[in-house]
């Protein structure tokens, strides 16, 4: 149990995150009289969906006794997202002793945007995207033990992971749901799309707009370089690369099993490729006709839902704004 003053923090760390506003798509010409919905999760403090999540995370893990702030070094992997909002939650809950795994070929933006919370930066290899960070931080918990002569999560003075790669994280999207469900007259969706990256927020995205609506299609996009979520589902098994072939960073890893990353496939009806010219002239209507500067895993699920729209009449359909432009770009512009 936490003291009225630790629970006074939490609620206000989380009064921070969400309530995100859903935007109809209107200026980018949509075919067939569908709609298209985007929950604009870039507008969270760091940036994107997962600061929803660490919040919960810090709190559950807290609650358990396995971190305790200013006591427990905490670590985690990230494309850049995560990280940023791990580190963000960390600096405001007193976990000063931050660590956050990145490869070393991502935007430098996001890097100096999780060095901007505090933390400690340690590169993965170029090119091994999700899967060198994995190794990396499995070999530095296994020295940790060494050192320690503990097991993982039963001292608070060792090394911890807030790990988003956590069944029990999906529940905090059910939130986005109630949101969306609240900003509609009765409406409902009929189609989900989503990029997938660690499965986290498409998984509780996907199973609460189901319990929502069971006739809610969701449709996972992979970049056409890199078919991941189709391998997985179809084929059983992950897709193995030599490096990474696209740049649709926080999404479409390669080279990890399921029982390291937390996407449910039984929530998933399809999954579709999107082609880099496809993503590129998305990107470029939503920038300059919308006037929307998000990232790039934005412009994959919309690409696709304007493909969808070809085929398919007076339909609503969500997608989620997942990230800003600038978080692929060489500076953080908010720096002091």
């Amino acid at each position: 149990m936490l003291s009225p003053e630790r629970e006074s923090l939490y609620r206000a760390l989380m009064e921070k995150v969400g309530n995100t506003p859903l935007y109809q798509v209107s200026r980018i010409p949509i075919p067939n009289s569908n709609r298209i919905f985007a929950k604009e999760e870039w507008l969270n403090p760091t940036g994107s969906t997962f600061d929803r999540l660490y919040p919960y995370l810090f709190y559950t893990f807290e609650i358990e006794g396995k971190i305790v702030p200013g006591v427990t070094p905490v670590i985690e992997v990230t494309t850049g997202n995560a990280g940023a909002s791990f580190a963000w939650c960390a600096a405001q809950l007193g976990y000063y002793d931050c660590t956050v795994i990145i490869h070393e070929d991502a935007p430098k933006a996001r890097v100096e945007q999780i060095r901007s919370y505090g933390a400690k930066i340690i590169f993965s290899p170029s090119g091994q995207y999700a899967k060198g960070y994995v190794k990396l931080l499995e070999h530095i918990l296994i020295e940790e033990k060494k050192r320690k002569g503990k097991k993982y999560g039963q001292d608070s003075e060792m090394m911890f992971c807030v790990t988003k790669i956590n069944p029990r994280g999906t529940s905090v999207y059910k939130k986005l749901v109630d949101e969306v469900r609240s900003t509609l007259n009765g409406e409902k969706f009929d189609y989900y799309i989503t990029a997938v990256g660690s499965g986290t927020s498409s998984t509780g995205i996907a199973r609460y707009l189901k319990e929502w609506n069971k006739y809610t299609v969701v449709i996972a996009v992979d970049p056409e370089e890199c078919p991941s979520t189709y391998h997985l589902k179809y084929k059983h098994r992950p897709i193995e690369l030599v490096s990474l072939p696209h740049d649709v960073f926080g999404s479409a890893s390669f080279g990890l099993p399921l029982s390291k990353l937390n996407i449910d496939l039984s929530v998933v009806d399809t999954v579709e490729t999107v082609s880099k010219e496809e993503r590129e002239r998305a990107h470029k209507m939503l920038i300059e006709v919308e006037q929307k500067p998000v990232g790039r895993p934005s412009a994959l699920v919309m690409a696709y839902a304007l493909k969808l729209s070809q085929e398919v009449e007076n339909k609503n359909i969500i997608i989620c704004f997942s990230d800003p432009l600038w978080k692929y770009e060489d500076s953080y512009p908010y720096l002091k």
